[in-house]
């Protein structure tokens, strides 16, 4: 499939819209997408931003990746990392099972993250920054 559809939604995100080939594109944009839908190729679409699909917006029929929503995501993503690996830490040291780190270095480690995640300029920055 080469060609898509895309459009921006109502939560100002990007919807895209893959035709199965069983109909014409134009008529499944008829039928299905709103006025302002555009044809594109598929490849235009951005490859390696899967990750931060939400933050994709569509401006005179490119789509870029909003920075400040990238970090919301990857900051709620982190941030469920983090809350997995707490209730980690607090079960290995209530059954004697030593953390790796400090609860200090581990607090200090998640701060120092959470500013880097404030800071990425990219999106590739924002995918490195990860828990581990």
């Amino acid at each position: 499939m080469s060609k898509v559809i895309i459009f921006t939604n109502e939560n100002g995100g990007v919807s895209v819209c893959m035709p199965t080939d069983e109909l014409p594109i134009e008529n499944v944009m008829a039928k299905d997408c709103p006025e302002h839908a555009i044809v594109v190729d598929h490849s235009i679409l951005p490859q390696e931003e899967n990750d931060f699909f939400n933050a994709w917006r569509l401006n005179n029929g490119i789509i870029t990746v909003d920075l400040e929503a990238a970090r919301s995501i990857q900051l709620a993503k982190f941030n469920a990392e983090a809350a997995a690996q707490a209730i980690l830490r607090r079960n290995n040291s209530d059954i004697g099972i030593p953390n790796s780190m400090s609860d200090n270095d581990f607090i200090s480690m998640l701060n120092s993250k959470r500013e880097a995640i404030a800071a990425a300029t990219s999106t590739a920055e924002l995918r490195a920054i990860g828990i581990n």
